[in-house]
């Protein structure tokens, strides 16, 4: 751990989680290697899953709602014939059949599942109800129903038949979507039973498999400074997000939480002429001596203060 403070440290740290430990496990282990309080992580993976996990740090845990919903993209084994009641391979067993679909099978039932489609999550999952989480329900053997969801799956392809007993898959999917259930669903849909084995994450929004660092947190001792040199700028998660550039009074005037004419601003004819559809986006962020100053909302020619971010 670092002797310093670093709690004015802001930024991402794109961990390849490795299966066996949480999410939050994970964030825990990063704050305690880098002496940081304010930290967070956008995206649960579950712990028998692995891949793309990011981990806000500072004042990025500030934008953790955006990339909580950007699309993922992950790869996924189903084990045919058997289902659990965690619908993953750490579950327990309910169900059994001998039926296996073939490769024809799969392919036929494949375009179900994308576009816009109903969902019900696993009964193992942070989804609340009234008030708790429902993996605390289902491990107190209190009965759930949770109610389906509408979720978007943008692309779902079969990437090899593995053998009699799995098959490999790959999404690429919205925000909310369960790989859990999506691999009960479609064994379901072949009249069979079926239960994740194996799940990878591989990107989330603009966040890279080829950009993470991966971290042993079974090692009882890791140097923080390797996991410093890999941490991403706070604007990172922002570059598919319109910049309006501000001179530094523009952007001292929205730290202050004032509001400010459009047609005021020193850059704004730039930003008007590459977004001409400005109005319409629903966030946008402003930057300062390349220096990320916040998000921001264009309404009636005011732009106006909607997250500012403190450095100090």
């Amino acid at each position: 751990m670092l002797k310093s403070n670093l709690n004015n440290l802001n930024g991402w740290i794109l961990l390849d989680k490795q299966k066996g430990i949480t999410s939050r496990q994970a964030v825990t282990r990063i704050s305690k290697i880098l002496g940081v309080n304010k930290i967070g992580h956008g995206g649960t993976l579950d712990p028998m899953a692995t891949g793309v996990l990011p981990i806000a740090i500072g004042e990025a845990t500030k934008l953790i709602s955006i990339i909580q919903n950007k699309n993922k993209k992950y790869s996924f084994t189903i084990k045919w014939g058997e289902s659990t009641d965690t619908d993953d391979i750490e579950g327990k067993i309910v169900k059994k059949t001998d039926i296996r679909p073939n490769k024809k099978d799969v392919y036929k039932v494949l375009s179900e599942f994308v576009g816009t489609i109903n969902q019900i999550p696993p009964i193992f999952s942070a989804v609340k109800v009234n008030g708790e989480r429902s993996y605390n329900l289902a491990r107190k053997n209190i009965s759930i129903n949770h109610k389906p969801r509408p979720i978007n799956i943008y692309k779902l392809t079969l990437n090899k038949i593995i053998n009699i007993d799995h098959a490999e898959f790959e999404v690429i999917c919205g925000k909310g979507t369960y790989i859990r259930s999506l691999a009960r669903d479609i064994a379901e849909k072949l009249n069979t039973s079926g239960h994740v084995t194996k799940l990878r994450r591989h990107f989330v929004g603009n966040f890279k498999e080829k950009d993470t660092i991966f971290i042993d947190f079974f090692q009882e001792i890791i140097h923080s400074p390797s996991v410093l040199n890999k941490i991403k700028p706070i604007e990172k998660v922002l570059d598919d997000i319109p910049a309006l550039f501000l001179t530094e009074t523009e952007a001292r005037k929205l730290r202050q939480g004032q509001k400010i004419k459009l047609s005021s601003l020193k850059f704004n004819n730039d930003f008007i002429i590459e977004h001409p559809n400005y109005q319409k986006f629903d966030r946008v962020y402003t930057l300062s001596e390349n220096k990320l100053v916040g998000l921001i909302e264009i309404n009636a020619g005011l732009v106006k203060p909607k997250r500012i971010i403190n450095y100090n």
